[in-house]
């Protein structure tokens, strides 16, 4: 009897069983393979490469090219069941028809990716709460956020392939709960202790000419976010000068320009604001020891600071915060300070149904309102009889 086919997975063989391998004789080292069943009849493809993130983009590619041979489209007999159509295949659909027009093509990409690797050639009716949950506590090594972001991007390629006529109907996708500490946010004690361990981190380098300069590119990094609340890669994507990669900023007229030219607003929203009055004086210094970019390292733009990030983070004791904590920070100010959810919303580039939703109870107008709300006529005995206890 034919075996099951349980669609194509990685596997790593090697020497020995160390690292979960499968040992293969006169294997010297460890490989991925890519292997699945045609017919009962077991076929395997070599990765190249003993390195799991290289392996699931090969493993990537290979069920790309087996969804674009093999699925079906409204261009050919119309849309399919759940059941005719794989996951792998209607991710791919989603990702050649959708991505070309997203603001981040490169973040869909990468959780397609990981997508894949997991779902492979399951069918689009094995999506259900039960698949979605072990897929979250199996894939448990990366950040809730970014879990709840790929299961997203996996309900978004559904109902894009419903709506485009490549899929009949769609399932039901569930995402795992918002992290208890995904509001964390940094006192001013420890934004400036922050500051200061990222502050010592600074080098001098010299340029071709022999120039020397200083690397700030990590606190200014934190100020932008702190004083602005930006996102990670809005405010790597600074320039002096208006482009179509990232934000800008005018000095002469004072204000940032988080959007490229062009770009079209998202629900990942940006701001064009004036600049925060204290963050001015360091973007002018930044100015005269950077080139084309507000943040960068050697002279060339920064691709990300999660491992200085970490280690500055860690020399304050706290290991829970991360760069998105400084968009949480500089909105918990703001409403602490007094601003309402629209002023605060504006600024950052949130909406301020979340601003409301997501930090309102920082705020001290809703706890001073909630305080001097009208008291019912129950109440008001309450508090009467209360006073004539004690008399």
């Amino acid at each position: 009897m034919p075996r099951a086919n349980t669609g194509p997975r990685l596997v790593l063989y090697g020497p020995d069983s160390k690292y979960g391998a499968t040992p293969k004789t006169r294997f010297k080292q460890y490989v991925y393979f890519i292997r699945w069943y045609e017919c009962g009849t077991k076929r395997e493809r070599s990765t190249g490469t003993a390195d799991i993130e290289q392996a699931q983009q090969v493993f990537a590619d290979f069920l790309g090219e087996r969804s674009r041979s093999d699925e079906p489209g409204p261009q050919s007999n119309g849309p399919a069941s759940p059941g005719d159509l794989t996951v792998t295949g209607m991710l791919m659909q989603y990702y050649e028809g959708h991505s070309p027009h997203a603001a981040d093509p490169e973040r869909i990409r990468y959780a397609i990716r990981n997508l894949i690797a997991w779902w492979g050639d399951t069918p689009v009716s094995s999506i259900t709460a039960g698949a979605c949950r072990r897929y979250a506590a199996e894939n448990k090594a990366r950040a809730p956020a970014t879990l709840r972001r790929e299961l997203g991007t996996l309900a978004a390629a559904m109902n894009w392939c419903v709506t485009e006529g490549y899929l009949t109907q769609g399932g039901i996708v569930v995402l795992p709960p918002v992290p208890k500490d995904e509001q964390a946010f940094l006192t001013r004690s420890d934004a400036a202790k922050l500051l200061w361990a990222a502050w010592r981190r600074r080098w001098r380098w010299k340029d071709a000419e022999g120039e020397m300069h200083i690397n700030m590119h990590l606190p200014m990094f934190i100020l932008i976010g702190l004083y602005h609340g930006a996102r990670k890669e809005a405010i790597l994507g600074l320039q002096w000068q208006p482009n179509t990669e990232g934000g800008y900023v005018d000095l002469d007229r004072g204000f940032i320009d988080f959007n490229p030219i062009g770009r079209v607003q998202t629900k990942k929203r940006r701001a064009r604001v004036p600049i925060a009055p204290r963050l001015l004086p360091w973007l002018r210094i930044a100015r005269r020891i950077t080139r084309q970019f507000v943040v960068e390292c050697d002279g060339k733009p920064v691709g990300d600071v999660k491992k200085g990030f970490a280690t500055a983070a860690s020399d304050i004791k706290r290991p829970d915060v991360h760069p998105h904590t400084l968009r949480h920070t500089c909105v918990t100010w703001l409403l602490r300070d007094g601003l309402d959810v629209w002023q605060v919303g504006g600024f950052v580039g949130m909406s301020p149904q979340t601003v409301q939703q997501v930090y309102g109870h920082h705020a001290p107008e809703f706890m001073a309102q909630a305080a001097a709300a009208p008291r019912g006529k129950g109440d008001t005995g309450m508090q009467t009889g209360m006073q004539t206890k004690r008399a």
